[in-house]
């Protein structure tokens, strides 16, 4: 696992690295309301810029009324700077101090007017020192960061509460620079909340990993990456002066650049910044806003109209509300109970009347019913789809959903057939079986998922309550109370499976099949190791909480980078599909021998199974095990 994380890691410095030091960087400043735009440009290098230096384009048009202002004097009050430092116990010692002592340096030798903040993380986050200019203030918040400790780190954590701090102050172009020597283990945000709240403040986070106990910066390449930041590796403690050195130059040479925007409304437009003496272009978009009121097109009828019109679809109508009528004549005349009459007339010798023998009709149907049911239950198949429905929490009868889904087939079919005409494209309709079975996987899918995040918080609470006195079945107890669905049904199940004399253990290998969780595995040997031999439990799964982390954190990492990847299948998939919809709308002679001559018949075929066979190896090699 480790020499998968440096994978991971240098494979993010290599993609992020260059494109840092390449050219000017721009990023989108807080504050500005359409048409009016305020961009922060940042330069590689110590330029002197003037309006005439700096060139705007929207959409390859040039942008009139550029004015550009650097960032010093009165106008760096609106580039501030949260300093971010990592004081997990890993950190102690000469790495902090050399990181301290660095940071003193950036400080020192920024434009007086910039206003800075500080930052301690490791098991907590904790805001040393709000922005200020007052260097007494700053060395101050510094020397309390040299107290601080901390078992962990929260890297997304600290991220997110830097750029809070950007966006209360409202600063116009704010910078984060995070400084960590490992990874994240105990954050509860996300990569994809920083980057949204980054983009929303208009900030940006740069980040340093420092080479101390730890190697993985993955957490660090991501935040930089999503953020528009950049990442920095110190290669040894005498080398952070540099690196702060180098981010202190960078973002002392910000400018703002404002101008009136004269695109439309509801346009996607492409913003490129060239400045004169810097090769590279720095580019970014948005979105214009749409117009409050807009003018409706010309009436038309709508596809759905014109099914309406139809002649199948008036008779599909005709049998929908004929079964209404026949459903609500049955509610109104259904037998509301039986008489005392009724009832006493089998004991006096009385004939049974009609209306007794349709009960005793229905009483044979639903005897039949429940015949039906003893059939199910031994198929092979039938004790894994009710299992499905009760993991994903569907809360209908399983012989009830199988009805539904089988009723909606056979009316989709009858109604295809009638408005089409055409047998072939009627079979569609048993595709509807086929996407109840995938819901149903999705939202087991999803709950499995949600399990498995929600564990190691679980396994937090449990080596707190074993910590307490609690045996492993307390523990247990004391989880079942205060988890949130699904981890409260599920451990409830081991609970009572306990209580009725099965082996925790045993009762926890049932949970490892239903959730198809390898991490809950390891939480079942602990409990035979518990039962078997004793031992200091607490502290086993204080460690096995913390592999899990680790895991969880590798596994947003891999799904980060194998996004582009699970997108360009589905892009690739659906556009042969999508391009033989359109020619046979546009041109239908042109693509009817396909659908007419058995060539053209056996070449589709052909196509759907290669497009198929496409789809299913590039997922196959995104999906990557972990």
């Amino acid at each position: 696992m480790r020499r998968a994380l440096a994978a991971l890691t240098l494979l993010l410095a290599g993609l992020s690295a260059p494109a840092s030091a390449a050219g000017p960087r721009l990023s989108e400043a807080a504050g500005a309301r359409f048409p009016d735009r305020a961009y922060a440009l940042t330069l590689p290098k110590v330029m002197s810029l003037s309006a005439a230096d700096v060139h705007v384009t929207e959409n390859g048009r040039p942008v009139p009324g550029v004015t550009v202002r650097q960032a010093t004097g009165a106008d760096a009050r609106r580039f501030g700077v949260v300093l971010a430092i990592d004081t997990s116990g890993s950190m102690h010692g000469r790495p902090l101090a050399s990181a301290l002592r660095s940071a003193r340096a950036f400080v020192r030798d920024r434009d007086p007017a910039q206003p800075v903040a500080v930052i301690a993380f490791g098991a907590d986050v904790r805001v040393a020192s709000d922005f200020t200019t007052d260097p007494a203030a700053i060395e101050s918040a510094l020397a309390s960061v040299e107290g601080t400790s901390g078992r962990g780190s929260r890297i997304y954590d600290a991220a997110a509460r830097a750029v809070d701090l950007i966006r209360a102050a409202k600063m116009a172009s704010g910078s984060a620079v995070v400084l960590s020597d490992g990874a994240d283990r105990l954050s509860q945000t996300t990569s994809g909340e920083v980057a949204a709240a980054a983009k929303a403040a208009g900030a940006r986070v740069y980040t340093i990993g420092v080479h101390s106990g730890g190697t993985n910066f993955g957490a660090l390449n991501v935040i930089a990456a999503t953020t528009q930041g950049e990442f920095s590796a110190a290669t040894s403690l005498s080398d952070l002066a540099r690196v702060y050195e180098r981010l202190g130059s960078r973002l002392a040479h910000q400018y703002l650049i404002q101008y009136h925007s004269p695109a439309g409304p509801a346009r996607r437009v492409r913003v490129a910044v060239d400045v004169t003496g810097l090769d590279g272009t720095a580019e970014t978009g948005y979105i214009t806003p749409a117009l409050a009121t807009a003018h409706r097109p010309p009436y038309s009828p709508s596809p759905a109209e014109t099914v309406w019109l139809r002649p199948g679809a008036a008779l599909a109508i005709a049998m929908a509300v004929a079964a209404l009528l026949v459903l609500a004549l049955w509610l109104l005349l259904r037998p509301r109970g039986t008489s005392l009459r009724r009832r006493m007339a089998p004991y006096v010798g009385e004939e049974e009347s009609k209306e007794d023998a349709a009960r005793r009709a229905a009483f044979l149907s639903g005897k039949m019913r429940q015949g039906a049911g003893r059939s199910l239950e031994q198929a092979r198949w039938w004790p894994a789809f009710v299992e499905k429905l009760d993991i994903g929490r569907v809360r209908v009868a399983p012989q009830k959903l199988l009805t539904w889904v089988a009723v909606v087939t056979l009316v989709t079919l009858a109604l295809l057939a009638l408005v089409t005409g055409s047998p072939l494209i009627a079979l569609l309709a048993l595709g509807i079986p086929l996407i109840a079975r995938s819901l149903l996987e999705r939202r087991v899918a999803k709950q499995r998922k949600l399990f498995i995040e929600q564990l190691p918080d679980n396994l937090q609470v449990m080596a707190s309550a074993m910590r307490a006195g609690h045996s492993f079945s307390g523990a247990l107890s004391v989880v079942v109370a205060d988890a949130p669905e699904p981890t409260r049904s599920e451990m409830a199940r081991v609970v009572a499976d306990e209580r009725l004399g099965v082996p925790t253990d045993v009762a926890l290998e049932g949970v490892v099949r239903r959730m198809d969780s390898k991490d809950l595995e390891q939480v079942a040997l602990v409990a035979t190791l518990q039962r078997e031999t004793g031992g200091n439990t607490a502290e086993v799964l204080e460690r096995v909480t913390e592999t899990i982390r680790e895991r969880l954190a590798l596994r947003r990492t891999v799904q980060t980078l194998t996004a582009q990847g699970r997108m360009s299948r589905w892009v690739l998939t659906a556009i042969p599909v999508v391009l033989l919809l359109v020619i046979t709308l546009v041109n239908p002679a042109y693509v009817s021998p396909l659908y007419t001559t058995p060539v053209g018949k056996a070449l589709l075929g052909v196509a759907a199974a290669m497009v198929c066979m496409g789809s299913l190896v590039i997922k196959k090699i995104v999906d990557i095990k972990v």
